[in-house]
């Protein structure tokens, strides 16, 4: 009977920690996705010369002002 408490505690510490490291690792991943999204927006205005949120050419821009 003690064994199978053991066990028992032993399994429910164990799928705590994996409870609260994967919150963490959430909140950790959002936080890089949070970061990268403007990097990656920029170098996609770069590269395609294109806005990536209104999809309008950067040169179509340039020629209304």
């Amino acid at each position: 009977m003690l064994y199978g408490t053991i066990v028992i505690f032993g399994l429910l510490m164990v799928l705590l920690g994996y409870v609260i490291g994967r919150k963490i690792g959430q909140k950790e991943g959002f936080q890089k996705a949070m970061d990268y999204i403007p990097i990656a927006l920029k170098i996609e205005l770069y590269q395609k010369k294109k806005c990536p949120i209104c999809n309008i050419k950067t040169t179509e821009v340039e020629e209304k002002n």
